[in-house]
């Protein structure tokens, strides 16, 4: 009966870190919030890149968070320029006013293109269009997949199009044109390398999850149409290396590495490097709510620092009592429940302190407050509930 009792308790162990197969459920669909955090100072953390292979464990539980970011997924109805993109599903709204479109099938999550916002700043209503759609997402994965594909990404421009500052520049090429594009060729290597589970800041627990390496090189050049004889489009870009439109040429080589699971639709950690992976170029993780463990009763003992918002549930204002504080210089914080802070105080005090906070600005909904030294310690973290007529 033991022995059996312990064979149950192995499968049961095995069973829950085994590796998985991510299904297309982690695909965004629209009302999906995706949110992240991106961390400073990233080009010293090559620890986060490890050997590829099995039933790995990875702690990165000790990341800080510097810039909270979402990506929020609507309806192609909800664009002004969804006629560029027919066919599809999805539409989020870029930096500047942009718009990008996306198109899902049962086993490709997949990037169309965008219209204007920040990717092209001196032409707001450049579209860029991806041929084939560029793969971002594929279902279901398992551990030692392999996929490639290369795409080419379009951005044409009319010459009535750009701003005067490129007659300049643009009287350098020696043939007759009536219109410009930016291509950039785009070749992506896949491989599910390793399996395992991760622990990012604030999870209580770990992911079981795969982790996905995708080598990307691309190259980019800037063309213009030639009409006559016949239409063709020609390669100028070593005529404009020098010029603002150099920033748009050249190749470039990276490495993404992502972990995927079943679970969350954010990836939960991106650590994107260059192709030598000796310099991390930016790492990101899912933004998951701050934990809140607070003992009332040691909290709120006498002579015991402790923090209190009054009323709460608020409705227009607030007061935060912060009691018993030793001499210091003390920040109080509140954050939405992805982590991010939507408002803080620094103050010095010693013994008891009031603040008022008047709640025009907030949204109805719940919050997390936060009291912490100067030196980073936590006095208290609460939850306060803000409610609106």
């Amino acid at each position: 009966m033991k022995g059996m009792l312990l064979a149950v308790l192995s499968l049961s162990w095995l069973s829950v870190f085994a590796q998985i197969t991510i299904t297309n459920g982690y695909f965004p669909t629209v009302g999906d919030t995706l949110r992240y955090t991106t961390l400073a100072n990233a080009a010293t953390m090559l620890e986060l890149i490890t050997p590829p292979g099995e039933n790995q464990e990875w702690d990165y539980s000790h990341l800080k968070s510097s810039q909270n970011t979402f990506t929020a997924y609507l309806a192609p109805s909800a664009g002004e320029h969804s006629a560029f993109f027919p066919g599809a599903d999805l539409l989020v709204k870029t930096f500047g006013g942009g718009e990008s479109y996306y198109n899902v099938t049962n086993t490709q999550f997949e990037f169309m293109g965008f219209l204007g916002g920040a990717a092209i700043p001196f032409v707001p209503s450049a579209v860029g269009r991806y041929n084939p759609p560029l793969i971002e997402r594929r279902a279901p994965l398992a551990y030692q997949n392999t996929h490639s594909q290369t795409s080419n990404l379009t951005i044409p421009f009319a010459l009535s199009d750009l701003p005067p500052i490129f007659d300049s520049i643009l009287v350098g090429i020696p043939l007759q044109f009536d219109s410009l594009r930016v291509r950039v060729r785009i070749q992506n290597a896949d491989t599910v390398d390793a399996w395992g589970r991760l622990k990012i800041p604030n999870a209580k627990e770990y992911f079981p999850v795969l982790r996905q390496k995708r080598t990307t090189r691309s190259r980019n050049i800037i063309e213009v149409r030639v009409a006559n004889p016949f239409p063709l489009w020609i390669d100028v870009t070593a005529f404009l290396g020098g010029t603002p439109f150099g920033a748009f040429t050249g190749s470039d080589s990276v490495v993404v590495y992502r972990f995927l699971s079943n679970d969350h639709k954010e990836e939960l950690l991106t650590v994107t490097a260059n192709f030598s992976e000796d310099t991390i170029r930016t790492v990101r993780y899912k933004s998951l709510p701050l934990s809140v463990s607070v003992t009332p009763d040691i909290a709120n003992a006498p002579g015991t620092a402790s923090v209190q918002a009054l009323p709460n549930p608020a409705v227009d204002k607030v007061r935060f009592e912060c009691n018993h504080l030793p001499s210091d210089e003390y920040t109080l914080k509140i954050f939405n429940l992805v982590g991010k802070v939507v408002w803080r105080e620094t103050f010095q005090a010693s013994g008891r302190r009031v603040i008022y906070l008047d709640l025009d600005d907030f949204n109805k909904g719940t919050y997390l407050y936060s009291l912490s030294n100067k030196k980073g310690e936590i006095i208290g973290t609460k939850r306060l509930i803000v409610i609106k007529p």
